[in-house]
């Protein structure tokens, strides 16, 4: 009875674990399905929002305000199919214009900051320039006038009571003094040589840090005449400005009167002044640009004396 009951139970057990095993698989693989259709469905929506956002930005155009906008809207309803697709495209453009100006804007804004630390980075480096070398010239220098002081002010001493003696016709303490005297006198010559040499040491350093600084002063005045050229270039991106502006408010009183013909016209010459506008502010990047460069130059110069 024994053995059965336990064949039974080991039977039992193997039903068991065959049902649980095959629930197991079944629902890992309805939990897989329902996973992978959930990404499917996400993938499309993606899809989907990435083709509004696409299309959305190919629609931008310049800012109307909601009233403009409204008439703007309305002209193409009623404008024919080809002066429709005119009108969109070059509207889209003038968009295009526009979001380049703002780019080459914050860029030239980002590259003017840093010019601008550079610039302050590498007058602050200039002046360093071997400072340590001339400070340790300079220490060196000290130190070799303090090391000989003792002897000069013993010679001196000498020599003044030397002056004493002749003074006095004592021959014996004239005698003296004159042999003690011919004793220092060739070591404070040569002390006298070595502080002499030191001096001109330290002034051959400065004299060659002057050259040195003048030279990447001037590098760095390199840039000065395309500072110039930015204000310049200024005053031209202010001017193109303006003309968008104009421009802009000729368009929008179009749009209200409605006609399609003149419409386009105003918005051909609204997207020419865009362009213009555009192309002001990327000249200006570029002579930024080239400020930039020339900082580079100084700044390969200096790391070579490091």
């Amino acid at each position: 009875m024994n053995t059965v009951e336990d064949q039974h139970t080991v039977e039992d057990h193997h039903t068991m674990d065959g049902t649980a095993s095959s629930g197991s698989v079944s629902g890992r693989r309805g939990r897989g399905f329902i996973a992978r259709f959930c990404i499917a469905l996400l993938l499309v929506a993606s899809m989907g929002s990435m083709h509004l956002f696409t299309s959305a930005a190919e629609a931008a155009g310049p800012d109307l305000g909601v009233t403009a906008q409204k008439s703007w809207d309305a002209l193409l309803k009623k404008a024919d199919a080809q002066t429709k697709a005119s009108l969109q495209q070059t509207y889209q453009k003038v968009g295009t214009w526009t979001a380049q100006e703002q780019s080459w804007e914050q860029k030239t804004k980002t590259l003017h900051a840093a010019n601008t630390t550079e610039l302050a980075r590498l007058r602050q480096e200039i002046r360093k320039t071997d400072e340590a070398k001339l400070a340790g010239l300079e220490e060196t220098l000290k130190r070799t006038q303090t090391r000989y002081e003792p002897m000069f002010t013993l010679y001196t001493a000498v020599n003044k009571q030397l002056a004493a003696a002749r003074a006095a016709k004592n021959k014996d303490w004239t005698a003296a003094l004159r042999a003690q005297a011919d004793t220092l006198k060739p070591a404070v010559q040569l002390a006298k040589a070595d502080i002499r040499i030191k001096k001109q040491q330290l002034a051959d350093a400065r004299k060659r840090k002057s050259t040195e600084d003048k030279r990447l002063r001037t590098m760095l005045a390199a840039a000065d005449p395309f500072k110039k050229q930015i204000q310049t270039a200024k005053k031209q991106a202010s001017l193109s400005k303006e003309r968008y502006t104009n421009a802009l408010k000729l368009f929008k009183q179009n749009i209200k009167d409605g006609q399609p013909s003149r419409v386009l016209s105003s918005l051909n010459q609204l997207s020419s002044a865009a362009e213009k506008w555009a192309g002001s502010k990327q000249n200006i990047h570029t002579l930024e640009q080239k400020v930039a460069d020339t900082y580079l130059k100084v700044k390969r110069e200096l790391a070579k004396k490091q």
